[in-house]
């Protein structure tokens, strides 16, 4: 088996970095993490080189000694004078970024191999899903050694930005993910740009999943790629909401129900069957994973945009119902939990430069509130949502509580306050931003047929409906 290590290698990037001053060591950080050095007492010796460095000392032998004369690695290769005769090989003055390049794809190289002999092992554990395979196979997003950070000088940034919004003006790239006739959604969220976590909150039957498989559809409808994750419900759960959608906003009559249970007419089959015809372009996946780890997430992220590319088109928005379902790693409480699962999809959404909107439940402290619009308080188990989130829209409709809340007929005065305001609440849905890191707060009052799940936008009835 071919050896992925270069000991010599380490040898001169140790005897650079303790003496050619920070702005080698500061180059070489770029590239490398101590964990990428094959030889443990290498790891070591850069990992003391990184500490003096970052107290802004001068890195020489003798300000690791302190740190370094215990280590029970030197003894074997001379003590501490081991340190002096790496920065004596005349070596150490050949360009420490080849060699610290070379290391660092080593320690890629010895991941991988490792990873891949993992997941080829599981191959023979049939209680393992193909899914969990893969994923033991997958490398993680920090798996390239060094900071992982893109450096810009402020005129290179800004030459970047100015040279982007000349390409929004001629058309060749997008402002963000834009809605096909859903406009109130693209005011709340300004376009949903590459990196963009949005998180959407909701008590349950308020029509979370109505608006962001509305959301999935009219995105696809405007040609961009959606990968929509369902954990609640599975594909033939969810289908039937789609079809009642679709065959609404076709003209159809069938509800959601009637859709479920098959009830439907002659004339509201073929207008699905013209529907089915009409969607089977549309650049939407669904997908309804039995285990959908925080670990899994980037790697599913980047199968599916490989899966894209092979049809000719680009995975731009990524839609996951919801995040209590993720399945979390291990941890000791649901806030340490919920915290890392938090911080996967923000990493994912970053990395992979596409916007992901997450569905979230709200605590049940709402419900013990007169007002019973959700608040940023109100996201469960932990304030990490609220922190790592770049947009925080909430869904509420008022028709929900009032339907439970009903007066008694007998009951004249209250009975027709209620039904004045069952009059003004019913078909509506509010939708609203409590957080929006790029943009103002906006809220928009769209229309929502419960019956049809359907979510139509606030100007619904002026563009004489459809």
């Amino acid at each position: 088996m071919t050896d992925l290590h270069n000991v010599e290698a380490e040898a001169i990037v140790l005897g650079a970095v303790m003496s050619s001053g920070g702005e080698v060591i500061d180059m070489v950080a770029q590239i490398l993490r101590p964990q990428a050095f094959y030889e443990p007492i290498h790891q070591r010796i850069y990992a003391a080189v990184l500490s003096v460095h970052a107290q802004g000392k001068a890195v020489t032998p003798v300000a690791l000694r302190p740190l370094l004369q215990d280590d029970p690695g030197l003894p074997s290769l001379g003590g501490v004078g081991y340190l002096g005769r790496l920065t004596g090989d005349i070596r150490s003055l050949m360009n420490p970024q080849d060699v610290a390049e070379q290391i660092a794809d080593l320690a890629v190289r010895r991941q991988m191999r490792a990873r891949f002999a993992e997941a080829s092992a599981a191959c023979a554990d049939m209680s393992m899903s193909v899914d969990a395979i893969a994923a033991s196979g997958e490398m993680p997003i920090d798996a390239t050694p060094g900071i992982n950070s893109r450096t810009y000088s402020l005129g290179q940034a800004f030459t970047s930005a100015n040279d982007r919004i000349d390409s929004i003006q001629r058309g060749q790239i997008a402002p963000g993910v834009r809605l096909h006739g859903l406009t109130d959604w693209d005011d709340i969220t300004g376009g949903m740009h590459p990196g963009a976590y949005i998180l959407v909150g909701g008590r349950p039957s308020m029509g979370k999943t109505a608006l962001t498989l509305s959301v999935a559809r009219r995105a696809a409808m405007a040609g961009h790629g959606v990968l929509y994750v369902s954990r609640e419900m599975d594909i033939v759960e969810l289908m039937p909401r789609i079809q009642a959608d679709l065959l609404h906003e076709a003209g159809g009559h069938a509800s959601f129900q009637e859709i479920r249970d098959g009830r439907l007419s002659d004339a509201d089959k073929r207008l699905l069957r013209e529907i089915e015809a009409e969607v089977q372009d549309w650049p939407l996946t669904i997908i309804d994973p039995e285990a959908f780890g925080a670990d899994q997430i980037n790697l599913v992220i980047r199968q599916q945009a490989r899966q894209f590319e092979r049809r000719g088109q680009a995975l731009g928005l990524v839609i996951i119902d919801y995040l209590g379902l993720i399945d979390p790693p291990p941890a000791t409480n649901r806030n340490e939990e919920v915290t890392a699962i938090s911080k996967a999809i923000k990493s994912a959404a970053r990395v992979n430069r596409i916007p992901i909107i997450v569905l979230s439940q709200l605590s049940r402290g709402v419900e013990q509130r007169e007002d019973k619009h959700p608040q940023l308080s109100d996201l469960r188990d932990s304030g990490s949502l609220e922190q790592d989130a770049d947009i925080v829209i909430f869904v509420y409709r008022d028709q929900y509580y009032l339907e439970r809340a009903e007066p008694d007929v007998t009951d004249t005065k209250r009975r027709e306050k209620w039904e004045q305001d069952m009059a003004a609440a019913r078909d509506k849905m509010e939708v609203y931003s409590a957080k929006n890191r790029q943009g103002a707060l906006c809220r928009r009052k769209p229309w929502f047929f419960g019956r049809h799940q359907a979510v139509r936008p606030a100007n619904f009835y002026q563009q004489g409906g459809f």
